[in-house]
């Protein structure tokens, strides 16, 4: 099964439900402060680079990518974003082409985003580790896309709260595919988990360290699956 390079910028994630359920009464107010805060948090406020690895395996082939972009909003237009390098490798030129002409329709990844996410009633548990854990049923419209495909009516969340300091932030937010979606018509996706995880920066703010998913399914009766692991680095303040 091969999607696509356009599948390394699915964005966002989820694994298990832990713990039992808490009717901590503040739950509320602290899904309400983490919202508030994250509202705070644009596109604009950082600049990295992140490096994007992808496993895609069908029948007895397996294929690895990996590709180093840098996003940088200080720049302007097409320039924000460069191509690095693939597989250990300067570019070509069609691959930079491939990449510019993706770049109008993609969806820039940083915290400020989940505070459209999680607006919707939600349950409340503690995992093993005594972190409060916030469980959605159900999701906003394009909370979850995969390759231009919206699969939020077909999955659930879960968003994990830091509260060690003295702004409290979601630390990783999961997301599960409930039942198989269609995906462009020729593809049908069984199975959809990620997971990405935040952390704080020293201005106060969130921003990704890191994303993680894994999808199975099926294109023209060939089955397969899709491992991604994107790692962001270089982080800094832009003063936007």
């Amino acid at each position: 099964m091969k999607f696509g390079p356009s599948l390394l910028v699915a964005c966002l994630a989820l694994p298990s439900l832990l713990g039992a359920e808490t009717t901590a009464p503040d739950s509320n107010a602290l899904r309400d402060r983490i919202v508030a805060h994250a509202k705070t948090v644009g596109p604009d406020d950082y600049a990295y680079t992140r490096t994007v690895r992808s496993e895609q395996v069908s029948s007895d082939k397996s294929k690895t990518n990996v590709i180093v972009e840098r996003w940088d909003p200080t720049k302007t237009g097409a320039a924000r974003w460069t191509l690095v390098s693939v597989d250990g490798r300067v570019a070509t030129a069609e691959e930079s082409k491939d990449y510019a002409k993706g770049l109008p329709k993609r969806r820039q990844t940083h915290y400020g985003r989940v505070a459209g996410y999680f607006e919707k009633p939600f349950t409340t548990t503690l995992d093993a580790r005594g972190r409060t854990v916030l469980s959605f049923a159900a999701l906003p419209k394009e909370t979850v896309m995969v390759a231009g495909t919206d699969l939020s009516a077909n999955a659930t969340a879960e968003a994990i709260v830091n509260t060690s300091g003295a702004v409290p932030f979601f630390e990783e937010v999961r997301f599960r595919s409930t039942k198989p979606s269609r995906l462009k018509l020729v593809a049908k996706i069984e199975q959809f988990e990620s997971v990405t995880r935040y952390r704080l920066m020293p201005d106060g703010k969130a921003a990704p360290s890191e994303f993680s998913s894994e999808m199975k399914g099926s294109m023209l009766g060939q089955e397969g699956s899709i491992r991604t692991r994107i790692t962001y680095s270089d982080q800094r303040p832009t003063g936007k």
